[in-house]
């Protein structure tokens, strides 16, 4: 992955699109992603490298910087506190949506 980075970085001396582009094409991929599988991939590396403190301050990391300032561990304390006492903004955003059988509402 370092080498693919150096040579964008080479590209963006003369094209200054490469960050939009590359922001772009990872905010479709992460929108093309299904709900469901996205959380499971999360919890499934979370388990898998549990024991690593590296993988924690990295994953963390990262998540800031695609998020813009919030770690993954704020997150899922968030996800959580909406779960379990939904503000009017998370009420609005899920109504209407179907939630599989034995989710909470």
């Amino acid at each position: 992955m370092v080498e693919l980075i150096e040579s964008l970085e080479n590209i963006e001396k003369d094209k200054k699109n490469v960050p939009l582009v590359f922001a772009e094409i990872f905010k479709d991929e992460i929108n093309a992603n299904d709900e469901q599988k996205l959380f499971n991939g999360i919890k499934k590396l979370i388990k898998k490298y549990a024991d690593d403190k590296n993988f924690a301050t990295a994953i963390n990391e990262f998540t800031k910087v695609i998020s813009g300032g919030a770690s993954l561990a704020q997150i899922l304390q968030i996800t959580m506190d909406e779960v379990l006492n939904p503000s009017a903004e998370s009420e609005l955003m899920v109504e209407g949506v179907e939630l599989p059988e034995g989710d909470l509402q």
